[in-house]
């Protein structure tokens, strides 16, 4: 490209930058512009982490849960998501890694320890930023490995966790 064809080049687009500012009234590029803030905003605002929507965990132990003992659940609340992926999947898991966990995520999650024993029930007192948490998972350590339960409370409100003689069944609204 030569000198001229770099200035008829130029010459063009100052041409069309100045026809395509003058189409375009202000009110409606101040508009678009504001259609673009809100849009962003809105993008920025899905990218964080839905809340809990617990308000209330009832453990209800049936007459020989568990084989006639005592039943130990943790209630697991996680406030970061990238503690969520180190979580186990399975209650025996948690468990056996339980010490190693606390330890590792500290002030990432809060959890609430039970020992429930048949023919109880028992309102779980939920920790102090409950709503704060991402997520939250409850893990009963039964005997047979049909009661040895995870499960994602996350969602529900209102929470009843029946045990059973030999499993976990989990209902809410």
């Amino acid at each position: 490209m030569n000198v001229s064809d770099e200035n008829a080049y130029s010459g063009l687009i100052t041409i069309l930058r100045s026809k395509i500012v003058k189409a375009v009234p202000h009110s409606i590029m101040r508009a678009y512009l504001i259609s673009l803030l809100v849009f962003l905003s809105i993008l920025a605002g899905c990218s964080t982490s839905p809340k809990t929507a617990i308000d209330s965990i009832q453990i209800v132990a049936e007459n020989g849960a568990h084989q006639n003992t005592a039943t130990a659940i943790d209630i697991v609340f996680v406030y970061d998501s990238g503690s969520i992926a180190l979580l186990p999947t399975t209650a025996g898991a948690w468990f056996e890694k339980k010490n190693a966990l606390i330890s590792g995520l500290a002030n990432d999650i809060d959890f609430v320890s039970l020992q429930v024993p048949p023919g109880s029930i028992v309102n779980v007192a939920l920790p102090k930023r409950h709503k704060d948490a991402i997520a939250v998972y409850s893990f009963s350590n039964y005997i047979d490995t049909a009661g040895q339960s995870a499960a994602n409370l996350t969602s529900i409100k209102k929470i009843t966790i029946r045990l059973m003689p030999n499993h976990v069944v989990y209902s809410g609204s």
